[in-house]
């Protein structure tokens, strides 16, 4: 075994200065796109809601504008202040709304919603009034570039904390299959209307506002600061406006790579498992969603898996997806799984790879691991910290303390992943360093020390909307109507 420590990587900002950290990063040289003219001038922001949720959102947008001071802290690197949005600050753009942009939903109507009995029926009305909503704005001549949906407490009660009631916050399908995803089926079904939007809760402008946690419960959901909400909440409607915040530094040595995630979502009745794959082109992490075959029970661990076909026309799929982007094939593909790559797989896998001769490949399994590693003191193990077992074999502590914060910001003893790579291109260490760099590449999230890298976090996401949509309908391609 060997233990080391790889170094916190680089994010690349606008006019190709580089930090490692995201917000720095974003305050000191702008985004990625600054001074391009594709970069977004001035984003509109849709808002439907309740009267007080579009008011209480409405003056939230306004108070970003001045920007919130720095939470008050002994880790002044982890709490950093957010400045304000204008065209010299932060983002280098503007974000507005007005009233041509706002849809309020009325007291009356959202009465009669939450009034309706039972948790499926219930979900797929409010679902339908607020896809409803954003239609009418996708219609209008001067339409948003993203749309806020502003959720009322009555509204929280009967989607979110319902399911919680029924079988807790991470079951999708409570109730003996009958209970909904209302954030994946929303998504999903206003996902033809080509507008991203962003739930936001009554919170994000007012902290005082009380969310129980659960209904049958009184404790209470704990509630961001207003920087750390700022950050990243307009980090994430910038993306999803087209721009593109920051970007992996890269080599100009180093393979055009190709980075593919791979996950697996259950059909809304339960009886059938698909693939969901989020094609994550080059190091700026944009992309296109791919939706892949059905699975079936592999003879080698009785686990589901895609057959050799499946695997082979999902590969070349998304190979055909980095040509049409780039003019050319990559130079070496990596994917990242949950679960072990059977021998069906391999073989469609490598099917792909061979026909455009591609030279390298790396097919990585990524787990977390229940191995922890322990060091002098309180603090955990540093993030970037590898332990090696092998030349394909490893730990990597994604999560950890960091020493640009001075401290650890998890509330929990973090758990490192397990890297096990099947077929292998490259070295164990520089796909660790991959590993750890695609962590930095959530757009929803500015405190850079993500536990899993995107691609796979990516199509998990993309699974839990693409259960809702119907098989032969157009999906959307980019990330940003999935996250």
């Amino acid at each position: 075994m060997r233990l080391t420590h790889l170094t916190e990587p680089d994010l690349e900002f606008g006019h190709a200065f580089r930090h490692p950290d995201i917000r720095f990063g974003i305050m000191d040289y702008g985004p990625l796109d600054f001074g391009m003219e594709s970069a977004p001038k001035r984003i509109k922001m849709g808002v439907i809601g309740s009267a007080e949720t579009v008011e209480g959102t409405a003056r939230w947008i306004e108070k970003c504008a001045k920007g919130f001071a720095a939470k008050q802290s002994r880790q002044p690197n982890l709490f950093p202040s957010f400045p304000g949005v204008d065209f010299e600050t932060t983002f280098r753009c503007e974000f507005v709304t007005s009233d041509e942009i706002q849809r309020v939903l009325p007291a009356r109507e959202i009465a009669r919603l939450v009034a309706i009995p039972g948790q499926r029926e219930v979900t797929q009305a409010i679902v339908g009034t607020i896809t409803n909503e954003i239609s009418a704005l996708a219609e209008q001549t001067a339409k948003p570039d993203v749309v806020l949906i502003a959720l009322s407490v009555e509204i929280i009660e009967r989607t979110y904390n319902a399911r919680d009631v029924a079988g807790g916050e991470d079951d999708d399908e409570t109730e003996a299959g009958t209970a909904l995803d209302f954030r994946g089926m929303l998504k999903a079904s206003c996902m033809r209307l080509r507008l991203p939007i962003q739930l936001l809760w009554p919170t994000t402008y007012d902290p005082a506002i009380r969310i129980p946690r659960k209904l049958k419960e009184t404790s209470e959901r704990l509630t961001q600061d207003s920087t750390t909400i700022a950050w990243n909440l307009l980090t994430a409607a910038y993306y999803k406006a087209g721009g593109l915040p920051w970007r992996l530094a890269r080599d100009a040595r180093q393979l055009r790579t190709s980075f593919v995630g791979l996950s697996f979502y259950r059909s809304v009745d339960g009886s059938q498992v698909h693939t969901s794959t989020a094609q994550m082109f080059d190091e700026r992490g944009e992309g296109l969603i791919l939706r892949g075959g059905r699975m079936v029970e592999s003879e080698e661990d009785r686990r589901p898996h895609l057959t050799a076909m499946d695997a082979y026309e999902l590969l070349k799929g998304s190979l055909k997806v980095f040509r049409a982007q780039h003019g050319h094939w990559p130079a070496r593909v990596v994917l990242h799984k949950t679960s072990k790559f059977d021998r069906n797989e391999l073989e469609g896998f490598h099917k792909a790879i061979d026909e455009r001769d591609i030279d390298y490949a790396d097919f990585v399994w990524i787990q977390k691991s229940m191995t922890r590693l322990y060091r002098l003191g309180i603090y955990p193990p540093l993030r970037g910290t590898l332990l090696r077992f092998d030349k394909d074999q490893a730990l990597l502590y994604t999560r950890g303390s960091v020493d640009f914060f001075r401290t650890y910001p998890g509330m929990y003893v973090p758990r490192p992943l397990q890297l096990r790579c099947q077929v292998q291109g490259q070295p164990l260490q520089h796909v660790a360093e991959e590993t750890l760099a695609l962590t930095k590449m959530n757009w929803s999230n500015t405190q850079f020390d993500n536990g899993m890298l995107i691609t796979i976090a990516a199509a998990k996401h993309v699974g839990e909307v693409l259960k809702y949509v119907p098989e032969g309908q157009e999906i959307a391609p980019r990330y940003s109507f999935y996250m």
